[in-house]
């Protein structure tokens, strides 16, 4: 069934649907993507005068991967009117529109991939794109889990209650043996170096482009005002773990830059600081972007932040690459 026409959008319109999207977020915003130097196109399904939903095709392996670091749910988004209809309306409306949208612009990009928000669970009408002409190439999909502490309702105490008990015993550690102290805020050229210290600790060589990148994306939310770096500190005024966090336009918190040094309970402390900050400013989430590699993933469970499904979608025509 085809629901509309499949076109480019303007920087303009993109916002517009973006501004009535359930799905919105700074993540895909054209002035944030526009600070990693890539070329990126908008593409709507538009019906009756109205675009219903859109995706963004961002050409990230410009920069070594397919998708941009340090971002998150960059995939698809819907006009809030959709997102209204009856629960029985809307299963349909979803996977018709998802598939129309798709289906448009792979006639246009070769390829392209996207990192979907985890309100959309139902990835059918992906994964049904050219599932009537075996000749053509299909979406590829793979299921991706980040950690999302909710804070409705929850307090400093509650936090700690939900927290395994050797997390909290870290919290304690962190302040009785190594003089680790909550220290508010820290600075891009603490993030830079701890980030550093956090790939050499593992004897891996952090990535040049992240490491050029990494003080132009912190300063991009500093200068925003919607972010600010938590460090704890040392006896001697030393950061020894530091996170970028940043509200989104939901309100949500999310810490997509983490960076700890010579610690062993520090980054604990930290993580405890990110959620009682969070709390204290009425958010209604924290989102610790990512649970995809065990340490970090069993890390931010035993913090008390549960597991949340999302997909990345890639497609590839034939040929393309």
């Amino acid at each position: 069934m085809k629901l509309g026409c499949v076109r480019p959008l303007d920087p303009q319109e993109w916002v517009d649907l973006l501004e009535r999207s359930p799905q919105r977020t700074v993540f895909l915003e054209p002035e944030f993507v526009e600070i990693f130097d890539v070329p990126f196109r908008f593409w709507g399904l538009e019906r009756k005068g109205v675009v219903i939903a859109g995706l963004a095709v961002i050409e990230a392996e410009r920069l070594g991967g397919r998708f941009l670091p340090w971002c998150y749910y960059q995939g698809i988004v819907f006009h809030e009117e959709v997102w209204r209809a009856a629960p029985a309306k809307r299963t349909q409306y979803e996977i018709e529109i998802t598939e129309d949208l798709v289906t448009g612009v792979a006639r246009e990009e070769s390829h392209f991939s996207l990192s979907l928000h985890p309100m959309l669970g139902d990835v059918r009408g992906l994964d049904w794109v050219h599932y009537h002409q075996p000749d053509l190439p299909r979406v590829r999909l793979l299921p991706r889990y980040t950690a999302i502490r909710t804070l409705s309702g929850e307090t400093r105490e509650s936090i700690r209650l939900s927290a395994r008990s050797a997390r909290r015993q870290e919290e304690g550690y962190a302040q009785s043996r190594e003089g680790v102290l909550s220290a508010g805020d820290g600075t891009v050229e603490e993030l830079v170096a701890l980030y550093r210290q956090t790939f050499e600790r593992q004897g891996v060589e952090p990535s040049p482009v992240e490491m050029r990148l990494l003080p132009v994306y912190a300063r991009f939310f500093l200068e925003s005002g919607r972010g600010t770096l938590q460090a704890v500190r040392k006896s001697d005024g030393t950061a020894c773990a530091i996170a970028l966090v940043f509200s989104d336009r939901d309100g949500t918190v999310h810490v997509p830059v983490v960076g700890t040094g010579d610690t062993r309970f520090g980054g604990t402390l930290l993580y405890f600081d990110i959620l009682d900050r969070a709390l204290s400013e009425g958010a209604p989430k924290v989102d610790f972007n990512g649970a995809n590699s065990p340490n970090r993933a069993y890390f931010k469970h035993s913090i008390g932040a549960g597991p949340v499904l999302y997909f990345e979608a890639t497609y590839e025509a034939s040929g393309a690459g």
